[in-house]
């Protein structure tokens, strides 16, 4: 089988998402539209209007595609939209990035490393160092305010295949010892990742509570 194109990835993903890959492709087809969605996300809400460091007022600006950044129209700073975030200085396409996002956010049984390598036609290296700092930067997305709006909640183990084929006692502890892993995908918003104790009883409730707004629940 052919790899895929690095920057038009084109399999279909199997997911238990709402959030279809024909949905994911037709909003992000390509890495300027990925650009378009990080610029509107963390500086200007309506893509055109942004807080200018250097003027220091509200300014408007425009695309700056040979640096991907975006440039006051007033004192031509550069605000590129990818500083401070996993895909600085990445070599990988913005388009790539996104899409490896939507594979782990969005597949309840989890993707290994080899898939994702498959899926983005990278190598299993590049696989590796980008589903890992998407999943710490997921883990460690705290954030200010709740998820709201149609939440989605699901719960999955995280923690392999036994090498060996167990007996039912030693396959419920080997069950028993896997982390849980609780996901909250707000609709055509965030995602938050969260390690919780069980999957039953009150620490799912607790972490379910702590960050999904009473009003979505």
């Amino acid at each position: 089988m052919a790899a895929n194109d690095r920057n038009n990835p084109t399999r279909r993903a199997s997911s238990d998402s709402d959030y279809s890959l024909m949905e994911f492709m037709a909003e992000f087809p390509d890495d300027a539209a990925c650009l378009d969605r990080l610029w509107r996300d963390r500086f200007a809400p309506d893509g055109h209007h942004a807080d200018c460091p250097r003027c220091e007022r509200e300014r408007k600006f425009h695309r700056t595609k040979a640096r991907a950044s975006y440039t006051c129209d007033s004192c031509g700073l550069h605000i590129h939209p990818m500083k401070g975030t996993i895909f600085q200085k990445s070599t990988t396409s913005l388009h790539l990035w996104f899409y490896a996002i939507y594979l782990i956010a969005s597949t309840r049984c989890g993707i290994s490393a080899k898939q994702l390598e498959r899926e983005l036609g990278v190598t299993y290296k590049t696989a590796h160092r980008m589903m890992k700092r998407i999943r710490t930067e997921l883990m460690n997305d705290e954030g200010d305010e709740p998820l709201s709006g149609d939440v989605e909640v699901d719960e999955t183990a995280w923690g392999g295949k036994p090498r060996t084929k167990l007996t039912p006692s030693e396959a419920a502890q080997f069950r028993e010892n896997k982390a849980t892993i609780l996901g909250m995908v707000e609709r055509g918003g965030r995602v938050r990742l969260r390690v919780i104790a069980t999957r039953r009883g009150e620490p799912l409730s607790r972490a379910v509570r702590a960050n999904v707004n009473p009003q979505s629940l």
